[in-house]
C-alpha cells in the first residue's frame, strides 16, 4: 500500500519501542502504547484495526495476548519478533495471534500483513454487525421470530402501540402466536414495570364460574365461597388483563366485561361496592371476529371497544419463508433445555418442513421440533425424524412459492442491514467479495471446521458447503 493509493489509512496500536517504526509509520496511523495499561486505556477510547507488540509482551510476564483475545477476541495482533525462536512463535501462534512476522521479513510484507490483517478486522466487525441485525429482525421482543414481511409487519405495528393504553384485538388461527404477541406488547409497554400480564383463556373456565375469574367475590356470594376471592381484572391492576378466545364468554358477561371498559370498575360477585382498576385489556380469538358478531357470538359493541387495534397473526402456511428459522430457532431452545446439540437440517427435512401444510401452525411446528430432539440421537436432523405423517402428505411434493434454497436465502438477505444512501467510492468492497472473506475468516478460525464456521456466520451446513463451492474454497 503505497503513499499515492486511495485506501484508507489502517490504526495501529504498537507496544515496544523501536519496532519496525520506518515500515509502521510509512502509511499507517502508528499509536505508540508505552505500556501494558496504556494500550488497554487507548483501546477504550478508540478501537484500533491492529495492534502490533513484541513477544516478550506478548506471552511473557502479563501475558498480554491472553487479556487482549479475552477482552477483544476479533482484534488481530501482530507479532514482531526480532529472533526466531520456533517456542516462542508457537506459543504465540497458539495463543490467538494473527500473524508473527521474523526479522528477515522485508517492510512490503509486513506491511500486506497489516493490511490483510486491518481488512479481517473490519470484516468481523461487520459479521457482528449483520448477526446483531439478525437478532433485531429476526426475533422481536424475545419471544416472536421470523423475518416475512406479514411478521415484519406484525412487528411495526406492536411496537406503536406497545407504549400506549389501546386495546388490541388479536386474530389468527391456533397456534400462530397470538399469546406470545401479547406478552410481546405487555413487556415492551411502561405496564411491565408498574403491573403483570394476567392470561385467562375463556374456553377452558366453566360459563358459570367466569365472572368470578374475572370479577372476583366476596365471601358467601355462593355457596363455598368461604373467603373473598380476587379475580384477573384486579390481578392485572396496573398492568395487562389477556382474555384468549373472548368468543366463548356468554353474552350477559361479555355486556359486565363493555361495562368494565368503559368505567374501568367493577363489582365482586356478590359485592356492592365498586372496585376502581388501571387494567389495559387485549383480547383474541381464533375465528374470524366479523363472523362472530354476525352470528351473535359476540357482541358487535364489545368488538369495536377491543378493536381499536386489530393484529392478524398470519398461519404459518402463508409464510413459509420463516420457516427454516424458527425450525433452527426451537432446535437450539430445545436442544440446549434436553442438554444435546444439534447443527443443522439436511436439505430434504428442510425441504418436508416447507411442503407440508401446519394445520397446527408455529406450535406444531414447536412440538415436532421438540419431539426430534428428544429422540434424535445424531448432530443433523434427518427425514426419517419427522413424523410418519408429516413426510406422508409431503410425499414428491415440492415447496410452495418458495424452495428450500429461496428460504434459505430470505433468511440470509435478512441479515443484511438497511441499505444507506452513501458516495461511490472506490474503497466499497464487492457484497461477494465481503461474503468471500467472512467465509474464507470463519473456515480458518474454526481451523477447517466447516459446521462450526457456517454456525458462526448464522449459515445452515448445506449453504455454508454451497458457498464455498461458488467461491472455489471446497
Amino acid at each position: 500500500m503505497g503513499k499515492g493509493t486511495e485506501e484508507k489509512r489502517i490504526r495501529l496500536y504498537v507496544v515496544g519501542p523501536g519496532l519496525c517504526a520506518d515500515a509502521l509509520s510509512e502509511d499507517h496511523e502508528v499509536t505508540r502504547c508505552s505500556s501494558r495499561q496504556s494500550l488497554l486505556d487507548s483501546i477504550v477510547e478508540a478501537v484500533p484495526d491492529v495492534v502490533v507488540m513484541d513477544p516478550s509482551r506478548a506471552v511473557g510476564k502479563g501475558k498480554l495476548l491472553d487479556e487482549l483475545q479475552s477482552r477483544y477476541s476479533r482484534l488481530p495482533v501482530v507479532i514482531i519478533v526480532e529472533e526466531p525462536d520456533v517456542e516462542t512463535i508457537v506459543k504465540c501462534v497458539k495463543g490467538g495471534a494473527y500473524d508473527v512476522v521474523g526479522p528477515q521479513a522485508s517492510p512490503e510484507k509486513l506491511r500486506r500483513v497489516l493490511r490483510e490483517a486491518a481488512e479481517n478486522h473490519r470484516m468481523l466487525v461487520e459479521v457482528d454487525q449483520l448477526e446483531d441485525a439478525y437478532k433485531r429482525r429476526g426475533k422481536f421482543g424475545g419471544r416472536l421470530v421470523g423475518i416475512s414481511a406479514a411478521l415484519q409487519d406484525i412487528y411495526a405495528c406492536i411496537a406503536k402501540v406497545a407504549g400506549t393504553d389501546a386495546s388490541v384485538f388479536l386474530s389468527g388461527e391456533s397456534g400462530t402466536g397470538k399469546e406470545l404477541a401479547a406478552h410481546t406488547l405487555h413487556e415492551l409497554s411502561p405496564r411491565k414495570d408498574s403491573g403483570r400480564l394476567v392470561c385467562v383463556d375463556c374456553s377452558t373456565i366453566p360459563k358459570d364460574l367466569l365472572e368470578s375469574e374475572l370479577f372476583g367475590h366476596e365471601k358467601g356470594a355462593f355457596t363455598g365461597a368461604d373467603r373473598r376471592h380476587i379475580g384477573h381484572c384486579e390481578m392485572a391492576h396496573m398492568g395487562t388483563l389477556f382474555l384468549d378466545e373472548i368468543c366463548e364468554m356468554d353474552a350477559g358477561l361479555q355486556s359486565k366485561l363493555l361495562r368494565f371498559l368503559e368505567e374501568r370498575n367493577f363489582t365482586r360477585v356478590g359485592g356492592s361496592e365498586p372496585v376502581q382498576v388501571d387494567t389495559r385489556v387485549i383480547a383474541a380469538t381464533n375465528r374470524d371476529p366479523m363472523e362472530q358478531v354476525r352470528n351473535g357470538r359476540l357482541r358487535e359493541d364489545l368488538y369495536y371497544r377491543l378493536n381499536v387495534v386489530p393484529i392478524h397473526m398470519t398461519a404459518l402456511r402463508e409464510r413459509p419463508e420463516d420457516i427454516p428459522l424458527l425450525a433452527q430457532h426451537f432446535l437450539e431452545l430445545y436442544g440446549e433445555k434436553h442438554n444435546k446439540y444439534f447443527w443443522d437440517f439436511s436439505p430434504e427435512a428442510m425441504r418436508i418442513l416447507l411442503c407440508y401444510q401446519w394445520p397446527g401452525n408455529v406450535r406444531e411446528l414447536r412440538n415436532t421440533i421438540e419431539r426430534i430432539v428428544v429422540l434424535a440421537t445424531s448432530d443433523t436432523v434427518t427425514p426419517d425424524l419427522l413424523p410418519g405423517h408429516i413426510r406422508e402428505d409431503t410425499s414428491g411434493a415440492e415447496p410452495p412459492r418458495l424452495s428450500v434454497e429461496e428460504a434459505l436465502k430470505t433468511v440470509e438477505d435478512a441479515l443484511r442491514p438497511p441499505a444507506q444512501a452513501r458516495p461511490e467510492s472506490d474503497e466499497v468492497m464487492p457484497l461477494e467479495e465481503v461474503e468471500k472473506k467472512a467465509i474464507l475468516e470463519a473456515v480458518r478460525k474454526y481451523t477447517g471446521n466447516v459446521s462450526r464456521a457456517a454456525r458462526k456466520l448464522g449459515l445452515s451446513r448445506a449453504t455454508m458447503y454451497r458457498k464455498l463451492a461458488k467461491y472455489g474454497l471446497k
